[in-house]
């Protein structure tokens, strides 16, 4: 499919619906799939923005979206998903710092809270079993120490 669209040199630039794994199983929903990804472009059609927390590729010109998707391994097992917690809430919080952003415990909670219902309920992760529940409660408490985190950063005497 890639050595089709590319001899076409229609198109600067492709999506590619990415399909991820969490603890071992291909989740379908919860916001998951088909998360296209830009991951394809002529190099002097796109850059990476210096985001510091998932960085995208931006595109002067026209893209295209494929249809075989990349195989992404997420996560392998809880350990990872705790230290990517971790590794990730730190950095998102140093964006909503960098930003002017503020919060509170109850904004960590609330925060939380309504990521977990948008997961499981609303983007349907209850539909991926077991590993679907572990996806929306991680999801949950990321977003609950991101916001923990840029409390602290506000506090006096805080690092960042």
């Amino acid at each position: 499919e890639i050595l089709l669209a590319i001899s076409q040199n229609t198109f600067h630039a492709f999506q590619i619906p990415r399909l991820s794994s969490y603890c071992g199983r291909n989740i379908r929903h919860g916001g998951w799939w088909p998360d296209y990804v830009l991951r394809l472009f002529k190099r002097n059609k796109g850059r990476f923005t210096e985001d510091v927390v998932h960085e995208t590729i931006q595109v002067s010109g026209t893209i295209a979206q494929l249809s075989t998707p990349i195989l992404h391994e997420a996560f392998v097992d809880p350990d990872e998903v705790l230290a990517k917690i971790n590794h990730y809430s730190a950095l998102g919080a140093t964006k909503l710092y960098a930003k002017g952003k503020t919060a509170n415990l109850g904004t960590a909670i609330f925060k939380g809270f309504w990521t977990f219902l948008r997961c499981y309920f609303l983007q349907l992760a209850i539909l991926d079993g077991p590993e679907g529940l572990m996806l929306a409660i991680s999801n949950a408490e990321g977003t609950y120490y991101k916001y923990l985190k840029l409390r602290q950063l506000h506090k006096p005497g805080s690092h960042q």
